[in-house]
């Protein structure tokens, strides 16, 4: 598997290209109703071509359609653009997303945040920032004010009595870093398609964090693969603040 300098680099490649086209497309609708931009298009093009170049013999799934069997054993699942609505709004948290999944796994990931000049990536078991090792999460909060990242439709489908701030920043990936690195004490991802969880998920894993549904069990990426939806909202997190945040929840 190509490294993980090589990945952020071509991450970071992307990022300049939807950086060029920042504040300058057009939206579209999609038949599920969410958000696209030629943007989304471009960028995905260009990670097809650049990962087909580096690595070919790897599959690839992309939101944006890109699909291609592969012979080896994991699969690139990509999010050209995470966080299409915040890109769409002229916000700064949008994310460019490269995971590689092997059956349910996701083995390593790149999230490249461009507006932000952030890089969390993970391979081999260890998670960085900008370069820097992430350490492991710990089960009791920081000092500071406690928050939890949301998905923007949580206060229509939950009933969330969390005791302290719930923040959203339009983009799924971008909360699970958020969580990675121990800013937020865990995620309400919502029900996430694949290619939003498996570039994060890698940098959560590392630093021993996980998904789980709303309503108890491990989120299977694998069931996930063929693009649906999860069907049930995914939180992400360590194992134990999970289970504290799931007994305050209440899906509507």
């Amino acid at each position: 598997m190509p490294s993980r300098q090589d990945l952020e680099a071509i991450a970071r490649r992307a990022g300049g290209l939807a950086l060029a086209r920042f504040r300058h497309v057009a939206a579209e609708r999609k038949a599920d109703r969410t958000l696209v931009t030629a943007a989304d298009r471009e960028v995905e093009a260009l990670l097809v071509s650049e990962l087909t170049a580096l690595d070919p013999d790897a599959g690839i799934l992309g939101e944006e359609g890109a699909h291609r069997e592969g012979r080896a054993s994991y699969r690139y699942v990509i999010d050209p653009i995470d966080g299409t609505s915040a890109f769409v709004a002229g916000l700064g948290t949008w994310c460019i997303c490269i995971g590689v999944l092997e059956g349910a796994r996701p083995i390593a990931g790149v999230v490249y945040v461009p507006r932000l000049d952030e890089t969390y990536s993970a391979v081999a078991g260890s998670a960085y920032l900008n370069g820097t090792v992430l350490p492991p999460l710990a089960d009791e909060p920081s000092a500071g004010d406690q928050f939890i990242v949301a998905h923007a439709r949580a206060q229509a489908r939950h009933r969330i009595a969390y005791p302290g701030k719930i923040r959203s920043f339009g983009s799924s990936a971008y909360h699970v870093v958020l969580v990675a690195r121990g800013a937020a004490e865990a995620g309400v991802i919502g029900r996430a398609h694949v290619w939003d969880l498996v570039a994060p998920g890698a940098v959560l894993e590392a630093v021993g964090g996980c998904y789980e549904y709303v309503g108890g069990g491990v989120v299977d990426l694998a069931a996930l693969g063929d693009g649906r939806r999860a069907p049930d909202p995914v939180l992400a997190g360590t194992p134990a603040t999970l289970a504290v945040l799931r007994a305050q929840i209440d899906a509507q």
